[in-house]
């Protein structure tokens, strides 16, 4: 019997994996792959972890972004096909590649000589918001507005046509993009604002210019986002209730680019503090990553489930090299698969390893990918929940497996929402929010989640 994780997460915030099209559409088979070894029973549909009918395992939420595509026409995969009615996916609407200039379509931006030639290029751009609203409308039940990142400034990303445009050009772009999605809507999905900010300055000259702006919820991207610390995005988070974003009516507010199980609990703690001291039972926070498609399809890495102990530095994930090796191409059940998940106990090397030989081009290919994607993705979803379900018992069982900073800062989030003057009260635990979030020992386990 398959098993479905997705009523667990009912009271945490929700990790999202960020799906991409080359695993979506993969499983989107319902046959075993020819002439290779397979897992006995098991088609390539039951990779699929949004198909509640998978032998293996379902999980309702996920994460799919507009800019791993040129244009809205559909293209049969594990989204298209989904069965919405078990299932919730947030659309990203492509704003890492617009700000890293890589969204096809805007290659003659490059051409542009001055800032305001590429502000009104992207002005005169209508049918690439256009093929955007579209396809979010088609694939998603919330999705995030077109932001034009304040990051695309900073010195890594020179080479990009929008590195030359100011705060105010930016801004006013986006402006323009939300404009656009309140006109052209068809109200096919909830839409989530994006938050966007580089420095506490800049970060309020967005919120004070977007704030208007209400749709379905929020989402907080660059380091109005996780990056910038706890601090600073509790901050964020403080003055968006101040001017009473979480009023019902807002539904969401979505975390770009984050799995740590430290973030899922400090999130979850978020959202319960909303949902008290707000008037919004219902109000659903969430956060993602792609590491779990990184780490099977791109780095062929098997993830580790953290310990889960006291000391802090067992609240990370961890990875190692996947067995790979000819040797165990044709070996049968002599080698099992080692680690444990619904896949993984029905997986030997062989079905990995499927080309032997000295000669031969790697001993993978893209089914033994995805199988170990597939595990990867277990692992994560499954770990983010053990966190939440530890960190949220009664504290007296709590503290026996869960590092007492972790737990003070959880308490402390949900008692800064309920109160009215939480400036002076946020400055003096900045130390404890500092230790909670170290970029050194809560790493995420392949670089950094940037694909959106």
């Amino acid at each position: 019997m398959s098993i479905d994780l997705t009523p667990r997460w009912d009271k945490f915030a929700v990790y999202l994996p960020a799906l991409q099209y080359h695993y979506a559409s993969a499983v989107e088979d319902e046959q075993a792959p020819k002439k290779r070894d397979f897992p006995k029973g098991l088609t390539m549909d039951d990779l699929d972890f949004l198909n509640p009918d998978s032998k293996l395992w379902h999980y309702g939420y996920g994460l799919y972004s507009a800019g791993q595509f040129t244009d809205a026409l559909p293209k049969a995969c594990a989204v298209t096909n989904r069965k919405k009615r078990h299932t919730t996916i947030l659309g990203d609407s492509g704003g890492y590649q617009i700000g890293k200039g890589t969204l096809k379509g805007t290659e003659h931006f490059n051409n542009a000589k001055t800032s305001a030639e590429v502000c009104q290029l992207w002005k005169d751009s209508g049918n690439i918001r256009k093929w955007i609203v579209q396809w979010l409308e088609a694939n998603s039940d919330y999705a995030m507005t077109i932001d034009m990142p304040l990051w695309a400034k900073f010195p890594s990303n020179s080479k990009t046509p929008f590195h030359s445009c100011s705060n105010e050009e930016l801004i006013d772009l986006t402006i323009g993009n939300l404009k656009y999605i309140k006109e052209k809507a068809r109200g096919k999905t909830k839409w989530l604002n994006v938050l966007q900010g580089t420095t506490p300055e800049d970060s309020k000259q967005w919120w004070n210019a977007v704030k208007g702006y209400r749709f379905g919820g929020w989402a907080l991207a660059g380091n109005v986002g996780w990056r910038g610390g706890l601090e600073n995005v509790l901050f964020y988070v403080m003055t968006m209730r101040d001017d009473n974003a979480f009023e019902k009516g807002q539904e969401w507010m979505h975390v770009l680019g984050v799995s740590q199980p430290t973030w899922a609990v400090l999130l979850t703690a978020i959202q319960r503090g909303i949902r008290s001291n707000c008037d919004n039972e219902s109000f659903r926070v969430s956060y993602d990553s792609a590491s779990p498609f990184q780490a099977g399809g791109r780095y062929q890495k098997v993830v580790r489930y953290p310990k889960f102990g006291k000391d802090a530095s067992t609240w990370t994930m961890s990875m190692h090299s996947a067995p790979i090796n000819p040797i165990y191409a044709d070996t049968g059940n002599q080698y099992r698969f080692p680690h444990p998940s619904p896949v993984g106990d029905l997986l030997t090397l062989a079905h990995l390893n499927i080309r032997g030989g000295e000669f031969q081009n790697g001993a993978y290919d893209a089914v033994s990918n995805h199988l170990l994607t597939n595990h990867n993705l277990w692992v994560y979803v499954r770990s983010f929940l053990e966190a939440n379900e530890l960190a949220f018992m009664l504290s007296s069982e709590a503290d026996k497996a869960v590092p007492q900073k972790l737990i003070d800062a959880c308490a402390f989030i949900e008692d800064l929402l309920s109160e009215e003057r939480w400036t002076s009260k946020l400055k003096k635990e900045a130390k404890l929010l500092e230790e909670v979030f170290s970029r050194k020992s809560i790493k995420d386990l392949v670089e950094e989640d940037d694909l959106r």
